[in-house]
């Protein structure tokens, strides 16, 4: 870990870290341990009975942890209920229902008393066009079904019992690409993200946070959530973590002005201590709790792969992942160990007018950005003294990353 070393003054603290650590129990299911039929996991849900969905790119599957059994669908033994074996979305009803977007449309099935009792219902909401065979990205169900296709979004019930309303850019939505759909049951509002349309929220009327009315700073939303205070946090792929306060002001973490790893966010869940867990496209998983954001690899954990493509919790708070090659991974009620824990200490800005001196006790990265963004130096140090010439750049405010694989700490300094 690397110290800075005063140099005249210190000013204020900024202290921003990021650790590895090994998450709790982990629990792989994949097709060469269990009965799931494909690895490759687009999607999750969990139903009225605790039984966990199953959505991949070879059908449907359910899995029953109390009789450890498994049910796999497929177009072929769905009784026409799956009119493609592509799972792209997934929503249960608070009743004993559950619905399936597809590359096809939606689907419907019901059950009474167990899973080997399904009804199946296909070409659900096919009166409203942006789902009538088509993509379904997204699903909700709150007193009817919102689905989100690459052609807008079919909303049940918004209007008259039974029948459907379409919203497009044709209606209140900037994009008809929905990747997202939430609701937040602590005051009603729903928010969808969108593929370049940025977020809209839906309160009775719908409302579009956009970069040219907004402090938005990426108009694509992969995915959203709310936590306990009704803030909605958003995930983007190049701006890294956004945060709509409830006062209706924009927070944004990044790699630049935070110790957030990356900026290319996938899914974020809000756990029961509302402390956020967030996938990235390519780079593991995210944990953030009391100021904090910890890192999970391959590389620094018992983590089998870093591509996660969605997650859940359920209702013994446990942590569920899809991945995009391992299958499925239970992380039982997870929390993190401080066996490997880093010591933490305040770091302080730091004023100088020559060498930025850097002692490190172990190899490490540095990078250096100005206050446009711009990498002007990324070196590697050495364990000890490191001195880092900073004379050729002008006076002004720098931010400065060190990082190993088992830690990253952001600070700032003020050159002369």
């Amino acid at each position: 870990m690397c110290r800075f070393n005063k140099i005249y003054y210190l000013i204020y603290l900024l202290s921003l870290h990021i650790f590895s650590q090994d998450l709790n129990n982990i629990t792989i299911y994949n097709t060469g341990n269990s009965d799931l039929p494909y690895n490759k996991i687009n999607c999750l849900e969990i139903d009225i009975e605790g039984r966990l969905w199953i959505g991949s790119e070879n059908g449907l599957s359910v899995f029953n942890q109390n009789t450890n059994n498994w049910f796999n669908f497929d177009a072929s033994n769905s009784d026409g209920g799956l009119p493609s074996n592509s799972i792209k979305s997934l929503a249960a009803s608070s009743q004993q229902d559950l619905y399936i977007g597809t590359n096809q449309g939606v689907s419907k099935i019901s059950w009474i008393d167990n899973t080997s009792d399904l009804i199946w219902e296909s070409n659900y909401a096919s009166e409203c066009s942006p789902a009538n065979d088509n993509l379904i990205k997204a699903l909700l169900y709150t007193n009817g079904l919102w689905a989100g296709s690459l052609d807008g979004l079919c909303i049940e019930n918004l209007g008259p019992k039974n029948t459907w309303m379409i919203q497009n850019t044709q209606a209140n939505l900037l994009s008809n690409n929905i990747t997202s759909i939430k609701y937040n049951p602590n005051n009603g509002i729903i928010g969808i993200g969108t593929m370049n349309g940025g977020l809209s929220l839906f309160d009775g009327v719908f409302t579009n946070y956009y970069s040219s009315n907004s402090a938005i700073l990426d108009n694509t939303i992969l995915d959203l959530d709310f936590d306990q205070n009704n803030n909605i946090i958003v995930c983007t792929p190049q701006a890294g973590l956004g945060v709509l306060t409830w006062s209706g002001s924009w927070v944004w973490f990044n790699y630049i002005n935070s110790s957030i790893p990356t900026n290319s966010l996938k899914n974020i869940v809000v756990d029961s201590n509302n402390n956020l867990w967030i996938s990235t496209l390519e780079e593991g998983l995210i944990h953030y709790k009391n100021g904090i954001f910890y890192h999970f690899t391959t590389d620094n954990s018992n983590l089998p792969e870093n591509k996660i493509n969605c997650m859940l919790f359920d209702q013994n708070n446990d942590l569920w992942l899809g991945t995009d090659n391992n299958g499925v991974i239970k992380i039982t009620n997870p929390t993190l160990s401080t066996s490997n824990k880093i010591n933490t200490h305040a770091i302080h800005s730091k004023i100088i007018d020559g060498d930025l001196h850097i002692k490190c006790v172990e190899e490490s990265l540095l990078e250096i950005y100005n206050t446009n963004s711009k990498k002007i130096i990324a070196i590697k140090l050495n364990p000890g003294n490191n001195y880092i010439s900073m004379g050729k750049y002008p006076p002004g405010f720098y931010l400065v990353n060190t990082m190993s694989s088992k830690y990253r700490i952001t600070q700032k300094i003020i050159k002369l």
